[in-house]
């Protein structure tokens, strides 16, 4: 039978989980911008994708508790974050004014 602690426990890992790969996949995307900015000439302004990366591994790192409104808020600003940088690279690599 599964206890609700390991239930928690599960969930707790898994949310970590998800954190740290939404933290790698924002590593990738500042490494394509920064080739993108080598190899084409435009600006891309790379290094700003530090940002949602430091916000993201925050949850990741549990600076806050689980489920209370200080970490899903900071959750929310970081994916919000993670979704401008790539919008904004989106439309730099296809020339969207």
């Amino acid at each position: 039978m599964i206890d609700i602690m390991d239930l928690i426990i599960l969930q707790r890992i898994l949310n970590i989980y998800s954190w740290l790969a939404a933290c790698i996949i924002m590593v990738f995307m500042a490494a394509i911008a920064l080739f993108y900015q080598k190899k084409f000439g435009k600006p891309t302004f790379f290094y700003f994708y530090i940002v949602p990366i430091i916000v993201l591994i925050i949850p990741a790192i549990q600076l806050y508790p689980f489920f209370t409104i200080e970490a899903e808020s900071i959750e929310f600003v970081g994916s919000f974050i993670s979704f401008a940088a790539s919008y904004f690279l989106y439309r730099k690599m296809v020339d969207v004014k």
